[in-house]
């Protein structure tokens, strides 16, 4: 089980260098819809980290939040970015 404080540390998106916790804030700051407020967090329009991001905010729109399906998501993104970078 991943820690709580350890998930919200994460960092969740590298362009925006925010972690999990700020991401959180900014979501529940904000009345924008998930594509607006995805910007708000990455800084930019790609999609690298769009799977936890989305889930954060859906579990944002729903009031309870899965410290261990986001740890999870980004660990799974950062896995995939390992194993391209080492394909390359």
């Amino acid at each position: 089980m991943a820690d709580k404080q350890m998930v919200l540390d994460m960092e969740i998106c590298e362009c925006g260098e925010k972690n999990v916790a700020q991401a959180i804030d900014i979501f529940q700051n904000t009345a924008l819809p998930f594509k607006k407020a995805k910007k708000l967090v990455t800084e930019c329009s790609k999609s690298c980290c769009r799977a936890p991001l989305l889930k954060l905010y859906d579990m944002n729109q729903f009031g309870h939040f899965d410290y261990e399906e986001i740890g999870y998501l980004i660990n799974q993104r950062l896995e995939r970015l390992k194993r391209l970078s080492e394909e390359s």
